[in-house]
């Protein structure tokens, strides 16, 4: 049972004004908001759907309207900020309901409007010219108030919404453009910018319109802006945490480790300090289960549509995921029409920074958690398989079994089901395709999957960890499966799990492909 005195965690909220009201838990990121506001600069940060950019959105606009008693006990009401009042604009442009570059427009110039009639100023903007109306907003708060800032949220979303047509994504994307341009010319009266997103257009030139941009996105002192960091969790999440571990009788450590394992690791720079998904984490705590919480609701439709264009030409890649390198240069990039696979899955908090190649300059990519690891691989393997999520689903189910029960048969006979589904096109003649899809589908199962693990003897090509059974597998193609048992056998690659006093099942399997053939044979053994 919960412990009844927690405080409110601000699930699904977005809006500081209303989580300070209700007195929810808040995760101090003032100091940050500080540092932006009094450097005056123009800022764009990047980071994926749920992670937080537009609670901080929302708390630099009650900072900038001067509401000085909503952050009583925060870091910046301790500061020496000045709470000077300014004319705030703040549009969020995933609320714009667009069709095409026309509405997009009259969208802006509502949300404007709106602005307009908040502050109470007698004022009808132009309802089809965003630009004019954007101008005419700006003078007039500037009249009032001698200071006005601009703070766009989700910028890109108009065009994400249509990226799977690229004409019309085009047309979004320079009516975007046009509508920054139009900041530039009221440079002398716009203090400070602030722009959010999911992708990086800026890259394609964008925001050119708009006076020393700076790109947050990679630089790490900004890494922790959004997301939680280890140190904050610990400081603001104890009791939730302490609670829940009561529940599963467990020890905070136990369940501190657990959690890190399913939820941190993105990193937003070469050697920056990791972070977790706020949304999924505070929906971890609160629901006291582990699941797939962010992918249930971040996924966005134009990601899972691109990878079904791209995995036709690209399967190798997409089963090497986490073996990708690639420069700041393409990892910033994005452009309608022009989007790299392994830029699209970094923006989209599918893969993150796991190392940095100095001397190369090059970052190596990878699956930041659990959580990501094992929806994207399901995504992949349905891609692969032609299959949808529920028939994926019903794989892992029986796989699961199988792999409990020590029902070889049954394992293989899955396997092969699954291979049955792959076009014949896409089957490779390389061994490391058929062990890029072997860990696809034992991850999307939840399981602990290691490859090429090295051991006095040589290496292990895949370890799969269970509670109750471990399994050792080695892969050959156009060879034999018995051959791949031996090998095990004869490198005892098993010595190196016998302290875990628990069944040792070794199975080789051998993939055939040869002219319009396809077949998988396998050899196996308890220890």
């Amino acid at each position: 049972m919960k412990t009844p005195n927690l405080q409110r965690l601000p699930l699904g909220r977005s809006s500081f004004s209303a989580i300070r009201k209700d007195n929810c838990l808040y995760v101090d990121k003032t100091e940050y908001a500080y540092s932006l506001i009094t450097q005056g600069y123009r800022y764009f940060l990047s980071r994926p759907r749920r992670f937080g950019k537009s609670l901080f959105v929302s708390t630099l606009k009650e900072i900038l309207e001067g509401n000085k008693q909503l952050f009583n006990g925060l870091w910046i009401e301790k500061s020496d900020y000045q709470w000077h009042q300014y004319g705030v604009i703040v549009l969020d442009f995933s609320a714009i309901k667009a069709a095409n570059p026309d509405s997009l427009s009259h969208g802006i110039c509502a949300l404007l409007q709106n602005i307009a009639n908040n502050y109470e100023l007698n004022l009808t903007l132009d309802k089809g010219d965003a630009e004019h109306a954007l101008l005419t907003l700006v003078e007039v708060l500037y009249k009032n108030f001698g200071r006005v800032v601009v703070l766009v949220d989700e910028y890109d979303s108009p065009i994400l919404k249509h990226l799977n047509k690229s004409e019309l994504a085009g047309e979004m994307r320079d009516t975007i453009r046009s509508f920054f341009a139009a900041i530039k010319s009221h440079d002398e009266q716009i203090s400070f910018v602030f722009i959010t997103g999911v992708s990086s257009f800026a890259k394609a030139g964008l925001f050119s319109g708009l006076n020393n941009l700076q790109i947050m996105t990679l630089d790490e002192k900004w890494a922790t802006i959004c997301g939680y960091t280890d140190q904050e969790i610990d400081h603001y999440f104890a009791p939730h945490i302490q609670a829940w571990a009561d529940k599963e009788n467990i020890s905070y450590g136990d369940l501190r480790s657990q959690i890190k394992d399913w939820y941190n690791g993105y990193r937003f720079g070469a050697v920056a300090t990791p972070v977790y998904n706020p949304f999924s984490f505070m929906s971890a705590i609160n629901m006291q289960e582990y699941e797939n919480f962010w992918f249930a609701t971040g996924t966005p439709t134009f990601l899972i549509k691109e990878l079904e264009k791209v995995h036709r030409s690209s399967e190798m890649r997409l089963l090497e995921l986490e073996s990708i390198e690639i420069t700041k240069a393409i990892l910033g990039s994005f452009d309608v029409g022009k989007i790299p696979l392994s830029a699209l899955m970094f923006q989209t908090g599918y893969l993150t920074i796991t190392s940095f190649n100095k001397e190369e300059q090059a970052y190596r990519l990878g699956y930041p958690n659990y959580e990501v690891r094992t929806a994207a691989q399901k995504y992949l393997l349905a891609i692969y398989t032609n299959s949808d999520i529920e028939a994926i689903d019903q794989f892992s189910l029986k796989l699961i079994v199988a792999l409990k029960q020590k029902n070889i048969f049954e394992v293989v006979e899955l396997i092969k089901s699954q291979f049955a589904r792959v076009a014949y096109s896409s089957l490779m003649n390389e061994e490391r395709f058929y062990h890029g899809m072997m860990q696809m589908l034992f991850g999307v199962v939840g399981l602990k999957v290691c490859s090429e693990i090295m051991t006095s003897q040589g290496r292990i090509d895949m370890l799969v960890e269970l509670p109750a059974v471990n399994y050792i597998l080695e892969l050959k193609f156009n060879q034999s499966a018995q051959k791949a048992l031996a090998q095990i056998e004869e490198r005892k690659y098993y010595d190196a799990l016998r302290y875990q006093n628990k069944p040792i099942v070794l199975l080789g399997l051998n993939f055939k492909r040869k002219a319009k053939e396809f077949e998988i044979t396998y050899a196996a053994k308890e220890m």
